[in-house]
């Protein structure tokens, strides 16, 4: 790049508050005073290496790959150097670049990203610098393919084997979730005229691995846009013809269940779940598909013994039914109704969920079958926080070049970790670690005791947000314990995840 850092943008990544030496701590701008500092203890910001270090201890492997596509004699910023800076924006919910330069200011925040880029860089790059790269970095067979490789990783290491479903398929929801809206037409961005404006609109669709707990990670995702030379504007539904591809070819043996709104209700995709051997539920909503709906209500009403009730949690009552040998443009199809009733503070309140099936209900499966087709609101949900919660997806991170894409990737990283973080018991595991490992002096009982006390995440921090802001406050202000960057002391952590 060779973007030349002057004096007082070196003094900025000198950082501001405490610079720690051996075991004490010089307060700048109080000269000759010194306090003896405490034992090393765990930190918030130890979870971000522990989360990469037990999950993924291929990270930076993948990191290296990535193709760098700056003057190789001009660098000063290692790409991993880069990715990190870029990822910790979504990490600590900074928001915007602008909030990122301010927050990267610090000592610790330096070190820190060193210790996890596994670089030597003489300061913290500045998001200029950042947004450079992901501007040119093609993200094509590179950072692409990244969240994709992290949830295989957790497949194969059977993290996520007791989300299956009872077919022993994991759930994919599909799903197209908005971007960014600009005024004009911008190359490559769907439009739509409202009146006399024009506006483009950017966009993707995701494919989530989600789980009926209320997690969902990130496994492929194809951007909706119209090529340079086009007859019909690019759509969700076309996009869903790139997305199977490629589901099939990066994950060619894992066994999937797609879960659909009713957008994705025709024979094409029915086609492409058949011959992939892809279990599925299709939203089917009064209106989408008039004949379909309409034989279906009928042949629930000629044969009432097709039918189960079913309480889910104290107040809430289901009546399931469903049909069989139902034909659409040609593949056989199974309905499946579920009639809720909820007890609520304002009176009864009664709703009716509609799908469309491959696998065959019965008496015994219905109530479960309706539980996985539920399932495919947690992609809702994932997109709803990635908006709303801090990731500020719609947010304009950057549209020149390849920089939207990249910074939509690094986002699904950060929340995946976040996810890790917050259902696993990996911070009561740190905790207990810096008891036993600190607390030498003290009796064996009274350790064990301390060390069952240890809370779990959101007991600890009480809420998601609360959790970011400390640990963004850590890892801005606090270096990684020994507990993780001693391999002599962090020894083997068995991190599980919650399934409540």
């Amino acid at each position: 790049m060779g973007r030349r850092i002057s004096e007082d943008q070196k003094e900025d990544t000198k950082g501001y508050g405490n610079e720690r030496t051996d075991n004490k701590t010089t307060c700048k701008g109080k000269p000759g005073r010194r306090q003896q500092s405490k034992v090393p203890e765990a930190t918030t910001a130890d979870l971000i290496k522990l989360t990469l270090d037990h999950f993924f201890p291929d990270f930076n492997v993948y990191l290296n790959q990535l193709p760098d596509p700056r003057r190789q004699d001009r660098i000063t910023y290692s790409k991993e150097h880069l990715f990190y800076l870029g990822l910790s924006m979504f990490l600590f919910h900074c928001g915007s670049r602008n909030q990122l330069e301010s927050e990267r200011k610090t000592i610790d925040f330096y070190r820190n990203l060193l210790t996890l880029s596994k670089t030597e860089e003489e300061y913290t790059a500045s998001t200029d610098a950042m947004n450079y790269f992901m501007k040119a970095m093609n993200p094509m067979g590179g950072l692409e393919l990244l969240p994709g490789k992290l949830v295989n990783n957790l497949i194969r290491s059977r993290v996520l084997d007791k989300y299956r479903n009872s077919h022993g398929e994991f759930m994919i929801a599909v799903d197209g979730v908005h971007l960014l809206t600009k005024k004009g037409e911008h190359s490559g961005a769907v439009y739509k005229n409202h009146g006399d404006e024009r506006h483009s609109y950017y966009s993707a669709l995701e494919a989530k691995l989600v789980t009926e707990n209320g997690m969902g990670f990130s496994l492929a995702t194809v951007f909706i846009e119209n090529e340079e030379e086009y007859n019909k504007q690019d759509c969700e539904t076309k996009a869903f013809y790139r997305l199977g591809e490629i589901l099939k070819k990066r994950f060619p043996r894992l066994q999937m269940c797609l879960l659909f709104d009713g957008l994705y209700l025709n024979k094409n995709v029915l086609d492409i779940c058949d011959r992939n051997r892809w279990g599925y539920y299709i939203t089917l909503k009064d209106g989408s598909a008039p004949k379909l709906y309409d034989d279906a209500m009928r042949q629930i009403r000629r044969r009432p013994h097709q039918a189960i009730d079913h309480q889910t949690e104290p107040g809430i009552y289901q009546h399931i039914s469903w049909t069989e040998n139902m034909k659409y443009n040609g593949p056989r199809t199974y309905g499946l109704v579920c009639e809720e009733t909820k007890l609520t503070k304002d009176g009864i309140e009664t709703n009716r969920f509609v799908w469309l099936t491959d696998t065959r209900p019965t008496k015994d499966n219905a109530a479960q079958l309706v539980k996985e087709a539920r399932c495919r609101w947690q992609i809702e949900e994932a997109f709803n926080i990635q908006k709303n919660g801090g990731y500020e997806l719609e947010h304009n991170f950057g549209t020149v070049g390849f920089a939207m894409k990249n910074y939509y990737y690094l986002l699904q990283i950060a929340h995946m970790l976040h996810q890790l973080m917050i259902r696993s018991d990996l911070f009561p595991n740190l905790q207990k670690k810096f008891i036993l490992h600190e607390f030498k002096g003290l009796p064996d009982k009274i350790k064990v005791y301390l060390a069952a006390m240890a809370k779990n995440t959101l007991e600890y921090f009480r809420t998601i947000k609360n959790f970011v802001k400390r640990l963004a406050e850590s890892f801005r202000n606090h270096q990684f314990s020994e507990l993780v960057t001693d391999a002599n002391i962090s020894g083997t952590i068995r991190i599980r995840l919650d399934s409540s």
